[in-house]
């Protein structure tokens, strides 16, 4: 991605070349624990990797289609890819903003990241120093706020402004990140739980859907709220 950004060579691209693009970023999220996963001895359809990238796309599903023009409409974010290939929701937001295709595989290569990131410190944390509910919730909460300014921080750059920026990205990063990170306060501790007790069966692909899809309607109601009771940047 910072190659990309760097050369600005996606200005040339036609609609194959970014989907192409988003593809081989996505591809090693899939390739490489499925070549690991062939001595383990477990079927693919019960491997971690694969339902929690099943996981993670509902909900990177639910973010682009939906939640993008909340981004749109809310924080001032804008897209000015040459693309035609787009989709999103037709009847949510009043902007006339539209999500490149090619951003849904990309963005699922950045919420595995972030999300095994995440539950991994966050294991840390509970193993290691074992906090009460509150000390918890806190954690979740900075984690959250951490992976959203970070992310707004290191992407709305010079370099790519002609096809990506938000139109204050200051008060972007300060508040626009709380809102951000609406996300990841209902996606990491519901995906965390995903096999973290040895003591319960795993989780069939069936329930891995519905925990993701009911977690998207959460942060769709979390972002819904801010836009009400808070209103645009």
């Amino acid at each position: 991605m910072g190659a990309v950004q760097l050369g600005g060579w996606f200005k040339q691209w036609s609609d194959p070349a970014f989907m192409v693009y988003g593809l081989a970023v996505m591809a090693p999220l899939l390739v490489v624990p499925a070549l690991a996963r062939r001595s383990s001895g477990i079927a693919w359809h019960r491997s971690y990797w694969l339902r929690f990238n099943l996981w993670i796309w509902i909900f990177v599903y639910f973010g682009s289609y939906v939640g993008s023009h909340y981004f749109f409409d809310v924080l001032g974010m804008r897209y000015r890819f040459p693309t035609t290939w787009n989709l999103d929701a037709a009847l949510v937001g009043s902007d006339k903003g539209e999500v490149p295709f090619f951003l849904y595989p990309v963005t699922q290569a950045y919420f595995v990241t972030y999300h095994t990131l995440m539950v991994v410190l966050l294991r840390r944390l509970r193993t290691g120093l074992r906090p009460g509910r509150a000390t918890t919730a806190l954690a979740v909460v900075a984690l959250s706020y951490a992976v959203a300014w970070a992310e707004t921080f290191f992407m709305a750059n010079e370099l790519i402004s002609d096809t990506f920026e938000y139109l204050d990205l200051p008060r972007m990063l300060r508040y626009g990140s709380l809102f951000y990170a609406s996300y990841f306060v209902v996606s990491l501790p519901m995906v965390y739980r995903l096999d973290e007790d040895e003591t319960e069966p795993q989780w069939p692909l069936g329930r891995v859907a519905v925990e993701s899809l009911a977690a998207g309607m959460l942060v769709f109601f979390l972002l819904d709220a801010w836009a009400m009771i808070i209103g645009p940047l």
